[in-house]
């Protein structure tokens, strides 16, 4: 059960520690502000401050205060954290102090070792039948409580003391649930205060505090603490819970709402139509004797209400709920929940008596009337008329109706056109005002169908490739195909197709399935070894009253050979190591050539890579060549072969013999590499560094640089680095002299890399 809204359910307000001394105030301990926005009654002026640490010791329970300021004062409520803190703060009062911000540092205690008012103090003021103070009254001064001996379980063990431990979870929720309906009770019970000396717009710190600090340690308060309170006065924020309803009986519902900021509601209800769709106005209705709370177990902070109502009458409901706020005020009205509270009760079921069928067409295609014939012996009040159900295959079960329109009560009889429909099952129902149905039995309406269904349509074949014949379990000596078709959409039960098939247009096609087929797709096998190119196919569509529908349009399928492609030839070839391979194949003109793949190798045995796909159709323009120009990256003296093979309808295919060449690529590599290079006086060398744009793929490499020094004519090697380095450092230069230097690439089988552009490092005269 939540408690009140200042309690876990909004979230622990942190406090800050206010230790009061004779000889001044000091401030021990961290305090927390609280955004306006995780607010819900107070308003707050958001600051940032530094805080103070708290060195005490550590804290066991708290002090949750929120406020509201109204202009002329600011309201006070606080909660402790349980039972024990509560009999506590009861028992030695507590501190309410106010600090106003700005100018000089000033505390008012407003109130001292307030406690709430005494059980004579209680009957004194409160009338005896004031339920509400009777309860406050028990649970403080223990009228009514469980004493020793009267637990269930035996007294001194865990279970008994557990019970107690209930017992007054329960007292405290209660009492902080009171204070919450109540704001005189909350202010006589000293868990509020109500500021009457707050000056309209002064920004103020608030502090509750226990008057006396125990000494043991077993309770160790943190005050509860509100800060940067600003006396405006408060505008109510709209309250708009999410709410949702469902039916749970006959003229009840159950009505749900998430609210974690309220602990207690009050519910109002009001008719707007009803079950005759009268529109009503109904003033609002309190439906909750006493404030409402939710007796439903939840997790902490979910804050979901559920509230369960009945109605005298059907029709259509708003529902409001308001929360009760910590001052004891009720927040604004939540939006109309609207409720529509239907008859859930169904009419009794008619009884279909029999059908009968007549054709008043001139033919018996033309057009089909059912005459339907029922009888109910109770007509309810609120029974508004019956309607017709179908279903067949070609509704895959599911119930159509058969009328547009609601047939009137007083009707046993009904004629409805089922030229359209095949034989199925129908069943009537009465229907009420609100929704409600009862069916009769079903019964078979047998329609004579003497209309054939059309041509299927779409018809399509798919060769089956030969080379697949061992995956799908098939014969290797045939060929296969697969048929497939749509049929015509109108036609809602065809029981089966037939599938024919000729060796040409102008031969008698002869049925090519031994039984009726069932699905829309056919595997069938073709002969090889025959003279006939090609085979024809249609298909038809036999319906439930065994009428046979008209053949489709033929299709003409290619059968599939075994004979392999021309082998291509090598025409025309040259070879340079610069340029690399040039060559020129000769394919195949072959009616089904499909196309070509080219394959390249390195080495004797390496693996063969396809470097190009020719199809057949782009190769006509070129007379049925392939021209292939392949330098591939440099592999010094490695050989390199290349074939072609060639792809047609068949599951084989033919390869060309292959040709090779022993490649040596260009003996100087284009690079770009970038040099710079400069003196570094503190360092007393010249620094070279460089770069490539583009780095070699293949071979074992280094860096080479070259120095032309001074007196020297012509650049002389220098050293060699790594491929991993691309810096050097030289220490050769003295006092004004001047050094040229470039880089190149050199490779361990004696190809070299284009030089780098030459830089040029001088070394001043004077360090």
């Amino acid at each position: 059960m939540k408690t009140m809204n200042m309690t876990k359910t909004r979230g622990l307000i942190a406090g800050a520690w206010l230790l009061l001394a004779a000889a001044g105030i000091q401030a021990q301990g961290v305090a927390d502000s609280l955004a306006v926005s995780e607010l819900i009654d107070t308003t707050v002026v958001e600051v940032k401050y530094d805080t103070i640490p708290y060195q005490g010791p550590l804290v066991t329970t708290k002090i949750h205060l929120d406020v509201r300021a109204c202009g002329d004062s600011v309201m006070l409520r606080w909660v402790p954290e349980d039972y024990a803190s509560w009999k506590y703060l009861c028992d030695y009062g507590v501190n309410v102090l106010r600090v106003k911000k700005g100018g000089e540092f000033n505390v008012d205690t407003l109130a001292y070792a307030l406690k709430p008012l005494s059980q004579a103090e209680f009957e004194a003021k409160y009338a005896p039948n004031d339920s509400n103070a009777l309860v406050v009254m028990g649970l403080l001064y223990g009228e009514g409580r469980l004493q020793s001996g009267q637990t269930k379980a035996k007294p001194g063990s865990i279970e008994a003391n557990m019970e107690f431990n209930t017992e007054q979870d329960i007292s405290f929720a209660f009492a902080m649930l009171i204070a919450e309906w109540r704001n005189d009770l909350a202010l006589d019970m000293a868990v509020g205060f109500n500021d009457k000396t707050a000056k309209r717009g002064a920004i103020y710190d608030y502090y509750i505090q226990p008057t006396q600090w125990e000494n043991d340690g077993m309770l160790i308060f943190e005050p509860g603490v509100r800060e940067k309170v600003a006396n405006i006065p408060y505008e109510p924020l709209p309250y708009e819970p999410q709410m949702t309803d469902s039916l749970s009986g006959v003229r009840r519902h159950v009505m749900g709402w998430w609210d974690g900021a309220h602990s207690s509601f009050e519910i109002e209800r009001r008719c707007v139509m009803d079950n005759d769709n009268n529109k009503r106005d109904e003033p609002w209705q309190r439906i909750n004797r006493k404030p409402y709370v939710s007796m439903v177990e939840q997790p902490e902070g979910v804050g979901y209400c559920v509230f369960a109502d009945s109605v005298s009458h059907f029709g259509i409901y708003e529902y409001r709920i308001m929360g009760h706020d910590p001052f004891g005020g009720l927040t604004p009205p939540s939006p109309p929940l609207k409720v529509n509270i239907y008859d859930n009760d169904p009419p009794k079921a008619p009884q279909l008596t029999h059908i009968q069928l007549e054709y008043p067409g001139e033919t018996l295609t033309e057009k089909v009337e059912a005459h339907f014939f029922w009888r109910k012996d109770t007509l309810e009040r609120d029974l508004t008329g019956y309607v017709i159900y179908y279903n067949n295959q070609g509704t895959n079960g599911e119930w159509q109706l058969l009328t547009d329109n609601m047939i009137s009560p007083s009707d046993t009889t009904a004629v409805v056109d089922v030229t359209a429909l095949r034989t199925g099952m129908v069943r009537i129902a009465a229907v009420d005002r609100s929704g409600n149905e009862a069916s009769s039995f079903t019964q078979l309406l047998e329609v004579k169908d003497f209309k054939a269904p059309a041509a299927p349509d779409s018809l399509r074949a798919r060769l089956v490739p030969l080379d697949l014949n061992s995956a799908i379990g098939a014969s290797p000596e045939y060929g296969y195909v697969i048929l497939d078709w749509m049929p015509n959409p109108e036609d809602d039960d065809i029981n089966y197709y037939d599938i024919a098939f000729a060796n040409d247009t102008t031969h008698v096609f002869l049925l090519r399935n031994d039984g009726g087929i069932r699905e829309r797709m056919f595997l069938d096998s073709l002969v090889l070894d025959v003279n006939q190119k090609y085979v024809y196919y249609q298909v038809r569509a036999v319906d439930n009253s065994n009428n046979i529908g008209p053949w489709s349009q033929w299709i003409q399928v290619k059968r599939p050979h075994v004979t392999p492609p021309t082998i291509p030839h090598l025409d025309t070839s040259s070879h340079s190591d610069e340029k690399g391979m040039h060559m020129e194949w000769i394919v195949g003109m072959d009616a089904d050539m499909d196309y070509h793949v080219a394959y390249r190798r390195m080495g004797e045995v390496g693996e063969w890579q396809v470097i190009g796909r020719y199809n057949q159709d782009s190769l006509v323009s070129q007379n049925y060549r392939i021209i292939i120009d392949d330098n591939p990256s440099f592999n010094r003296e490695q050989r390199y072969y290349y074939y072609i093979e060639s792809h047609n309808s068949s599951p084989y295919t033919s390869n060309s013999l292959a040709v090779s060449w022993l490649h040596s690529g260009p003996k100087v590599w284009q690079a770009d590499i970038k040099l710079i290079g400069d003196y570094f006086k503190q360092q007393d060398q010249t620094r070279l560094v460089w770069e490539t744009g583009k780095l070699p793929l293949e071979g074992d490499y280094y860096y080479c640089i070259y120095r032309k020094g001074p007196g020297e004519d012509q650049f002389q090697f220098m050293v060699s680095v790594p491929k991993t380095d691309l810096s050097y450092t030289d220490q050769l230069l003295g006092k004004g002299e001047q050094a040229e230097y470039y880089v190149m690439i050199q490779w361990r089988d004696g190809r070299q890399s284009t030089p780098s552009n030459t830089v040029t490092v001088t070394r001043p005269s004077v360090d």
